[in-house]
C-alpha cells in the first residue's frame, strides 16, 4: 500500500467504499483508516456520497413547465431587422427582368468609381476589425474551474508530493531552482516559503500542460499548490491568510481562490497557521470579465501561440 500512496490512501478510498479492493488490500486499507483520521474522514465522505445517491429520487417536471416554456418563447424578439438571425432574401426567379440601367446625370464617372472603391475598402476594413475583435473575444474566454471537493482527491494529490515528473516525462527541479523555473515559465511563485517547508518539486499536469503544481514538504507537513487558468466557481468562503478563499475540504485542508485570470488551490496536511502562511505567500486578485480584458486575454493567447511557432521556423 505504501508504494501506491505513501502516507494516505488517496485514490484507494473510492474502491474501498465500493468494496472493489481485493480482500488483502481492503484489510490493509481498513487498518490504515483505523489509524489515520484524514483517510477515515475521506472514507466517511465517500460512503455518505453513495448513501445520498442511493436515496436520491427522480425530480418530476413541474406541471406548468410547458406553459412557462411557451410564455418564454413569446418573449423572444422577432428576427426582422436582426442581421444575425434574419433569413437572407430569396434569389430572383429565373427569367425575372433586371432593373433598367440608369446613366448618371452628371459628374466624373471615374471619380464616382473611386469613391465606391474607397467606401468598400473602408467597409471591409471596419468589418475585418470587428471580426478580429469578435475572434479575440471568443479566444479570450476562460473556463469555469470547479475544484473537486472530495477529500480523496486532495489526499491523492498529497500522496504524490515530491514526484518531479512533468506531463511530457521530463524531470523538473526542486528547491530554489524550482522557483526560478516557475518564474521563467510565466507562473506565479510564492513570495516566501513558510518555515518548516521547502519546494519539493514542480510539475505540469493536465491537457496542454496548462496546470502547474508546486509541492511543498517539510517537518510541518505537506502542501500542493495548483495554478490553472480560469474563473473560480462560487462556493462557501472564509477569510484565511489575508485572502477570501473557497473552502472545499477541511480534512485535509483544500481551499481555492482567484488570482486575476488564474485559479489557485491548495491541498494541505499542515496545521492551520502554516496553511495561512502558504495561502498568504501566493498572490490573489479579482477576475475581470469585461469586454476589453477578455479581448486582451485573447490577444495574449494568440500571440503566445504564434510567436513560438514563428521562432521555430
Amino acid at each position: 500500500m505504501s508504494a501506491r500512496a505513501p502516507g494516505h490512501l488517496g485514490e484507494w478510498l473510492s474502491p474501498l467504499a465500493d468494496g472493489q479492493l481485493p480482500p488483502a488490500q481492503a484489510e490493509r486499507a481498513l487498518a490504515h483508516v483505523a489509524a489515520c483520521r484524514m483517510c477515515a474522514a475521506g472514507l466517511d465522505a465517500e460512503r455518505a456520497a453513495r448513501r445520498a445517491l442511493a436515496a436520491a429520487a427522480d425530480v418530476p417536471a413541474a406541471p406548468d413547465l410547458a406553459a412557462r416554456l411557451m410564455a418564454l418563447s413569446a418573449t423572444v424578439p422577432p428576427t426582422t431587422g436582426d442581421p444575425l438571425r434574419e433569413r437572407p432574401a430569396a434569389p430572383s426567379p429565373v427569367g425575372a427582368t433586371a432593373a433598367p440601367f440608369v446613366a448618371p446625370l452628371s459628374g466624373d464617372l471615374m471619380a464616382a468609381a473611386r469613391r465606391r472603391r474607397r467606401r468598400r475598402a473602408i467597409g471591409i476594413g471596419a468589418g475585418g476589425l470587428a471580426v478580429a475583435a469578435m475572434g479575440l473575444f471568443s479566444v479570450g474566454d476562460v473556463p469555469v474551474v470547479v475544484p473537486d471537493p472530495a477529500p480523496a482527491q486532495a489526499l491523492t494529490r498529497l500522496a504524490r508530493t515530491g514526484d518531479p515528473i512533468s506531463l511530457d516525462g521530463t524531470t523538473t527541479p526542486a528547491g530554489a531552482a524550482a522557483l526560478t523555473w516557475v518564474d521563467t515559465h510565466g507562473w506565479a511563485g510564492p513570495e516566501s516559503i513558510p518555515t518548516g517547508l521547502d519546494v519539493a518539486a514542480v510539475r505540469l499536469v493536465g491537457s496542454g500542460a496548462r496546470v502547474l503544481e508546486i509541492d511543498l514538504a517539510g517537518g510541518v507537513g505537506r502542501a500542493v499548490v495548483r495554478e490553472q487558468e480560469g474563473r473560480l466557481a462560487s462556493g462557501p468562503t472564509r477569510a484565511l491568510g489575508g485572502r477570501t478563499v473557497t473552502v472545499l475540504s477541511t480534512a485535509p485542508w483544500h481551499v481555492a481562490w482567484q488570482d486575476g485570470d488564474m485559479v489557485v488551490d491548495v491541498a494541505a496536511d499542515v496545521p492551520l497557521p502554516v496553511l495561512e502562511q502558504v495561502v498568504a505567500a501566493f498572490p490573489s486578485g479579482r477576475f475581470d470579465g469585461g469586454v476589453l480584458p477578455r479581448i486582451a486575454r485573447g490577444w495574449s493567447a494568440v500571440r503566445s501561440a504564434v510567436v513560438p511557432a514563428a521562432a521555430g521556423r
